[in-house]
């Protein structure tokens, strides 16, 4: 693939700042002072379809016209890519490149990774596997034990710190958010929630590499993409496996590793989820009642039609002694067996400073007690790999 930094000729220390941030992380990036000279090569009428895919890197910096930019990605120019870069996007503007399906943006503080990001998936779609070479993502699910036991933060600063570290950051990591009505991971992350599902679970047909594309909300501090919806606790629409399964069939397509927060509630489609899932992790609380709990959810993941070939438990919020040690670990061996079990410790302020802030834990204080403890849940995850799926087998949920 050849990647261009369009300069249009001009020089100035931010557009200087940002060439360098972004070539940090591509090397082979090369300066383009004249779009013409890259698209004149390309024909339109194909006969230039077999030559390497092309990316354009646009810087739209203060005083220029995102309008006359982004006409340019509703142009069909073949095997060309473009990628805006700006401080800001209007919603407005943001439709306008993703419906024309040659064109994405990243924000100035999400360059260089996210730009990486856009040119992997670029690059996984320049060749189409053929049916017996495609693969399903790894899918690891967050099981609450009840409501309120931080299974929610878990797996958000899971999703975080896998995307943070140098061994998995080139992982492409979908932070699924299935609580329907109440999912606030969004405001942990102080993004916009885009999942409007009611749009495909009575048309999943509807669905289409450009709406899904709308739906998901990119955190750009950390790289995680996340697909939640805005809160509603009077919804009434219901998930069905339809709408799974058209999800389940783009999300396969864009990501290796699916990190899924399922609601306290258990649904007729919480047992798909976890028949399909790696690894579940069931979350809940180190006291008595909590133990109880945990038991009870483990008994009925365990129930499901095809057990996930991994459980694991993560205790949150757990006391510790002064030199860390865990408070009522007996107890944990008496309810759950020799169950592995994760243990996160408490650290309120860490915890609230997160919230505050909408800046997860694992950026804002990784050496917080919790941002440590989770790097054993982070261990347990990025072990997993994507799977090639078979011929004749379907990536269906």
């Amino acid at each position: 693939m050849q990647i261009y930094f369009f300069t249009a000729g001009t020089q100035s220390s931010e557009l200087n700042e940002l060439e360098s941030r972004i070539r940090s992380t591509v090397p082979n990036l090369r300066k383009l002072a004249n779009l013409d000279a890259v698209i004149g090569t390309r024909g339109q009428d194909g006969a230039n379809a077999s030559h390497d895919q092309i990316c354009i890197i646009i810087p739209v910096l203060t005083g220029t016209s995102f309008d006359r930019m982004a006409s340019l990605a509703e142009q069909e120019h073949r095997g060309i890519f473009f990628i805006f870069v700006s401080s800001e996007i209007s919603a407005t503007d943001y439709k306008r490149l993703v419906r024309s399906g040659g064109a994405d943006w990243v924000s100035i503080q999400g360059a260089p990774q996210d730009i990486l990001d856009i040119i992997s998936r670029i690059g996984r779609s320049e060749v189409r596997p053929g049916h017996d070479e495609q693969v399903r993502p790894a899918i690891v699910a967050f099981v609450p034990s009840r409501g309120g036991v931080g299974n929610t933060t878990l797996a958000m600063e899971t999703a975080v710190q896998i995307k943070g570290s140098k061994q998995t950051r080139s992982r492409r990591v979908c932070l699924l958010d299935l609580d329907l009505r109440a999912s606030h991971v969004c405001d942990y992350l102080d993004i916009e929630p885009r999942f409007h599902i009611e749009e495909i679970v009575q048309n999943p047909d509807r669905l289409d590499a450009q709406l899904f594309d709308l739906f998901v909300s990119r955190h750009a501090a950390s790289g995680v993409d996340v697909l939640a919806t805005p809160r509603n606790r009077r919804a009434s629409v219901e998930l069905n496996m339809a709408a799974l399964d058209a999800l389940f069939r783009f999300i396969s397509e864009q990501y290796d590793l699916v990190i899924v927060n399922l609601p306290p509630a258990w649904f007729d489609w919480t047992d798909q989820i976890l028949a399909v899932s790696d690894l579940a992790i069931v979350t809940g609380l180190n006291n008595v009642p909590g133990l109880r709990l945990i038991a009870e959810t483990l008994q009925e993941v365990k129930s499901v039609g095809r057990v996930p070939p991994q459980i694991v438990v993560a205790l949150n919020r757990c006391e510790s002694g002064l030199v860390g040690g865990i408070a009522r670990r007996r107890h944990v061996s008496q309810a759950l067996g020799n169950r592995t079990a994760v243990y996160i410790r408490e650290d309120a302020a860490a915890a609230n400073h997160s919230l505050n802030t909408g800046v997860p834990i694992s950026i804002t204080s990784r050496s917080s007690r919790i941002a440590k403890d989770v790097r054993a849940l982070v261990s347990l995850v990025s072990g997993l790999k994507a799977r090639p799926v078979q011929a004749g087998t379907s990536h269906k949920t």
